[in-house]
């Protein structure tokens, strides 16, 4: 979890706008000829099963935290709908490479969840100002609980969004996390909501709503305990 944090904004940038954020791109995922390229995402959430519930999870994750992050976030095709192929500029020698257009046309459950996750997100990075600032502190990160809180704002305007990952392959139910402010938060994202079609009737989360209290954590006066779903995030703005 500390060097996904560390790798939040690039070494040698003073601002956001002058770097890209994305995971996939067609240098990383190509097919070449001797096959040394990354798998996506879906592939490296779940070598095992890429259509499995971690690694639908994961992808959320890896796929989201590039729209809350700082930069200009960049989605590779197909990436919105869960592809799990590699690509190749050339099909007629690698025909099998082609985007699984046919899954998303037929209804695929996973993709389809998928696909509204990557909708929602993008649409609450437009309407979030927070998420387009510069502002990054990463207020709270332990390898061990396969935790990672992310602080984003505006600089000179506030506009607070705190972004609450969790890797751990169980959820967490009373974990305590720093916040800017007391008072009541909103709970506007929860990466568990996509899953057994959106919205999950079993997501795990806080009902929309979190109570930060007068209480001192992670370098801030107030605090809220939190549920956090396995392998998912949450993010949270205060109630205007």
């Amino acid at each position: 979890m500390t060097a996904l944090g560390d790798s939040l904004w690039p070494t040698g940038f003073q601002f956001s706008y002058q770097f890209v954020q994305g995971p996939e791109n067609h240098d990383l995922v190509l097919r070449d000829s001797d096959n040394s390229r990354e798998q996506r995402i879906a592939r490296l959430s779940d070598p095992a099963d890429p259509r499995s519930l971690m690694g639908r999870r994961r992808s959320r994750v890896a796929t989201g935290l590039g729209l809350v992050a700082p930069g200009i976030p960049m989605l590779f095709m197909g990436q919105e709908f869960l592809e799990d192929k590699q690509w190749s500029d050339n099909l007629a020698w690698k025909p099998e490479l082609r985007l699984f257009w046919a899954g998303l046309e037929a209804g695929d459950p996973a993709m389809l969840d998928h696909l509204r996750f990557c909708q929602d997100l993008i649409q609450l990075r437009r309407r979030l100002p927070g998420l387009r600032g510069d502002g990054l502190q990463v207020s709270h990160c332990h390898d061990s609980n396969r935790v990672l809180v992310i602080h984003r704002w505006v600089p000179g305007s506030g506009q607070d969004v705190v972004i609450v990952i969790s890797l751990a392959n169980t959820p967490y139910h009373t974990y305590r996390i720093g916040l800017p402010q007391a008072g009541q938060w909103r709970e506007v994202f929860n990466s568990d909501a996509y899953e057994n079609g959106f919205p999950n009737p079993h997501a795990v989360g806080n009902g929309g709503h979190v109570w930060a209290e007068e209480s001192i954590a992670h370098g801030f006066l107030a605090s809220a305990v939190l549920t956090l779903p396995a392998n998912g995030f949450l993010v949270l703005t205060p109630e205007s």
